[in-house]
């Protein structure tokens, strides 16, 4: 939760704008409620300048960051007249909805209309991240676990050839999956257990696994 992440006598608005400042994409999650919901006073949430998710969102917009409106439950966009001066530009956001009949089919639209912004973030992070193979006399790859799986033509079609694995379980979001989790990695075993995890089948997750040699 991002409020437990927060340190104690820390100003919860800058930490959350500061973290917002930092993200690629926003998901807003909208369900029926949502416009409606009060708080213990009775109060509605979103009219509160203080409520966790409107300073998000606020911040978000102020920042012209891309902001998904995602909507869940048969839920409407709300109109700019339902909300806050800060929050009156969320209507004009393009919206995805998730529905149950259309689960695979909706989340993979989701998951498709998120790419974009997540590889343009990861591109801008690798400009800024110099190359493992800089200068191998003074980085040698032994004692940099984060790029030991990236740095040769070898590594680079291992991690192609996992991510091409991952997809067929989680879909396109697989390449960036496992060129993250490379990041962390020490070994092709490591690897191909950390991003098992994205797969929630047990079964699925035990062939892919054993494609994967572990």
């Amino acid at each position: 939760m991002d409020v437990a992440a927060i340190e104690p006598g820390r100003d919860f608005r800058k930490a959350i704008d500061q973290s917002v400042a930092s993200c690629s994409v926003l998901l807003a999650v909208i369900g029926r409620d949502w416009l409606e919901a009060k708080d213990e006073a009775g109060q509605r949430r979103l009219d509160d300048p203080n409520d966790f998710v409107r300073v998000e969102l606020a911040s978000a917009l102020r920042r012209d960051i891309p902001v998904v409106p995602v909507m869940v439950r048969s839920a409407k966009m709300p109109r700019a007249d339902q909300l806050p001066e800060d929050l009156k530009e969320l209507a004009y956001r393009n919206a995805v909805e998730l529905t149950y009949t259309r689960w695979k089919s909706d989340v993979q639209a989701l998951i498709e209309a998120l790419r974009p912004h997540l590889e343009a973030n990861s591109a801008s992070t690798s400009e800024e991240t110099p190359s493992a193979q800089a200068s191998p006399q003074n980085h040698p790859t032994e004692s940099r676990p984060d790029v030991a799986l990236a740095g040769s033509e070898i590594d680079q079609r291992i991690l192609d050839r996992v991510a091409k694995g991952l997809a067929a379980y989680i879909g396109p979001i697989a390449e960036l999956v496992v060129k993250r989790a490379a990041k962390r990695c020490t070994s092709i075993e490591d690897l191909c257990g950390n991003v098992a995890q994205e797969i929630e089948s047990e079964p699925d997750r035990h062939r892919f696994l054993k494609s994967c040699g572990g």
